[in-house]
């Protein structure tokens, strides 16, 4: 007998839940809510954490960018060197360095910044300038 009763109970509330759904579906939403905003100091920990990671990534950025800068003005100092030795080298002997020449010095510069003694080699080969290994 206690199992009729049992069974009438749960086809009740299950028809009562068919009609009035949205009732039991706020309160658990609310129950749901509450407990997640329960936890407020670990979500203001995950947010300092994420600050602090965006401001390393800011700093290691802006870095770089420093440093890709102090390199650009590096080579560009050393070709500007190189360019105007030539340019007195040319002078001696009579000769102009042109557009097209200072295009592929620049080039040399770019691509051998790093090896002082090849970019010499590969400038005096270009323009027929005797290298000789400094002391």
């Amino acid at each position: 007998m206690s199992f009729l009763i049992i069974k009438k109970f749960f086809k009740k509330c299950w028809t009562w839940l068919k009609h009035h759904w949205k009732a039991p579906f706020v309160v658990l939403f609310v129950l749901f809510t509450w407990l997640a905003l329960r936890r407020k100091n670990v979500a203001e920990q995950i947010l300092k954490i994420r600050e602090a990671s965006y401001k390393a990534q800011i700093d290691a950025i802006n870095h770089a960018h420093e440093e890709e800068l102090k390199k650009r003005d590096e080579i560009l100092e050393q070709y500007t060197k190189t360019v105007s030795n030539l340019e007195k080298e040319f002078a001696e002997n009579n000769k102009e360095l042109d557009e097209k020449k200072k295009k592929s010095v620049k080039e040399i510069v770019e691509k051998y910044y790093n090896d002082p003694d090849t970019l010499a080699k590969m400038i005096g080969e270009k323009f027929e300038i005797e290298y000789t290994e400094g002391e």
